[in-house]
């Protein structure tokens, strides 16, 4: 099963729509639970295998980043934000993937045994904080949650990591290294 769009959406959108939140650090606090319940089903994207990862890190590492660009946006007492508030929220999602560790088996094609299976290339803060910024320029909550569930998934494009494990052959198994590209 990949990102979990629908839970991120509701989750976040639905948190935004009853607008009771006493605070920037609580809705903080939603969009990091919700980012981290849809990202406990994602797997390597290209080669396409079902490996899921193994040692997700606490969400209240996102938590803290979208609390940091929250109260940079307040201090700054601008309309709209501009993209550089949004570096804290986006670096802490890169800071999330650093080093996850998948499960090695099932193997990718081609592959017998895995041995090992890491993010090697946690993505970049940016683009990732534009999208966030467009995505706190809508009114609607839905708009917002659908726009900033559109960056999560963008982000997670660029993640890329390594597989390592072994490959059939004769008269014994040899060593086979298949680099992935992005999460879906």
């Amino acid at each position: 099963m990949p990102w979990n769009s629908g839970l991120f959406i509701a989750g976040v959108g639905g948190w935004l729509a009853r607008n009771n939140s006493a605070s920037d650090d609580l809705t903080a606090e939603e969009i990091a639970k919700f980012y981290g319940r849809a990202a406990r089903s994602v797997m390597p994207n290209a080669p396409k295998f079902a490996s899921v990862p193994l040692t997700l890190k606490s969400d209240q590492i996102i938590a803290a980043g979208f609390s940091a660009s929250f109260k940079l946006a307040r201090a700054l007492q601008i309309g709209v934000p501009l993209a550089a508030v949004w570096l804290p929220a986006a670096t802490s999602i890169v800071t999330y993937w650093t080093g996850v560790t998948f499960t090695p088996m099932p193997p990718p094609p081609g592959g017998l045994v895995g041995t090992t299976n890491i993010v090697t290339v946690p993505g970049l803060p940016t683009p990732l904080n534009f999208g966030i910024q467009s995505a706190f320029r809508k009114e609607d909550p839905f708009k917002v949650a659908r726009k900033l569930d559109s960056a999560m998934k963008g982000h997670l494009k660029q993640v890329t990591g390594v597989w390592t494990g072994t490959a059939p052959a004769f008269p014994s198994p040899v060593p086979l290294v298949v680099p992935w590209v992005g999460l879906s």
